[in-house]
């Protein structure tokens, strides 16, 4: 009676997550993203991670995401092209010139590329030099995530200098490994011990993320990069409201600070605000340098300084005559003494 109950339950959970999985392919994302994918390009990899390449390669097109790989036909590569492919997805092949030789077209049957580029159904991309940096750089350029299949030394290679560079804040890109049957346990591993050995300051899971299979790696880029975009979104809106509020203060603080250092300072102050306020100076960007940081302000018509404030057109020129008369005065005033004594 138990083993029939243990039975019943795993037959649910299966159909459960079946449905979910169905589901959740069945729709398109409503943020498109451009996902470079790593992995082997071997004739022998392995049945069951071809498999999950091929997984990856459908829940990318079925989700409307771009796949970006080395176009290979073999492997893990071939295998994520299949998916794509057969679901019309998008595809972007990145080679290098050497596998171009005397002219001859590499998307064609016999020049190696997989049949998701013959007839150049597909874009690809070709790279040059005398290494493999330009066909790397060409990768990872303008993707939004970079998610690694199982794969040899050349993926090996790809993934950790990607690593490297995130840990360094050279890029803030979601990378993800699918740890099909383990396979890049090691990896973790020595991450871990890499940080628990103080070789690494910033902590693993924050460089390099895993998950079990392609389905999870697509679910969890998809969930970083939304999170990411909002994160910039609200720290725009915020860093906008700081900054104006801080010019606005810095502006007051030099307005009063000429104010004592005499009427002469104060007096070029208002006459630069007139000429800016009827139009006698070409209108530009206000800089501002307080504390060793140059604040630049937006044009704007509304000037703020001190306790008031005043637009175009208003009591401006009135005090700007008043003080220049003051000073005209105090000036006569001045001379007059001098005269007499």
């Amino acid at each position: 009676c138990m083993y029939v109950l243990l039975v019943a339950r795993c037959y649910s959970k299966s159909v459960t997550c079946s449905m979910y999985k169905e589901e959740y392919l069945s729709t398109r994302s409503d943020h498109p993203l451009r996902v470079t994918c790593y992995g082997s390009s071997s004739s022998a990899t392995p049945v069951e991670y071809l498999a999950e390449a091929e997984a990856l390669g459908r829940a990318l097109a079925l989700r409307g995401h771009t796949c970006v790989n080395g176009a290979g036909s073999a492997g893990c590569m071939a295998a994520m092209n299949d998916g794509a492919s057969d679901e019309g997805g998008d595809i972007v092949g990145v080679i290098h010139e050497m596998f171009v030789v005397d002219g001859s077209d590499w998307t064609t049957e016999e020049g190696g590329a997989h049949s998701a580029f013959h007839g150049g159904k597909r874009t690809i991309l070709v790279a040059s030099g005398n290494d493999l940096r330009e066909r790397k750089r060409l990768l990872v350029e303008n993707a939004d995530a970079l998610v690694v299949l199982p794969g040899g030394p050349g993926t090996f290679d790809e993934l950790w200098e990607m690593v490297c560079a995130k840990n360094l804040a050279f890029n803030d890109m979601p990378i993800v490994c699918v740890n099909v049957n383990g396979y890049y346990e090691p990896f973790r591993e020595m991450l871990d011990r890499a940080y628990n050995d103080k070789l690494l300051r910033n902590k693993p899971e924050t460089i390099l993320h895993f998950e079990p299979t392609s389905l999870d790696a697509v679910k969890w880029v998809e969930m970083i990069t939304k999170e990411k975009k909002e994160e910039k979104a609200a720290v725009a809106v915020t860093s906008k409201e700081s900054r104006k509020g801080a010019y606005r203060r810095a502006d007051s603080a030099l307005t009063v600070d000429r104010i004592d250092a005499g009427r002469r300072s104060f007096l070029s102050n208002l006459r630069s605000s007139f000429r800016k306020d009827t139009g006698e100076t070409s209108r530009r960007k206000s800089q501002t340098w307080k504390g060793g940081i140059l604040l630049v302000e937006e044009e704007d018509d509304t000037w703020n300084g001190g306790a008031g404030s005043w637009k175009q057109n208003s009591m401006l020129p009135v005090l700007s005559a008043l003080a220049l008369g003051v000073a005209i005065g105090t000036a006569a005033a001045t001379r007059s003494s001098s005269r007499s004594l």
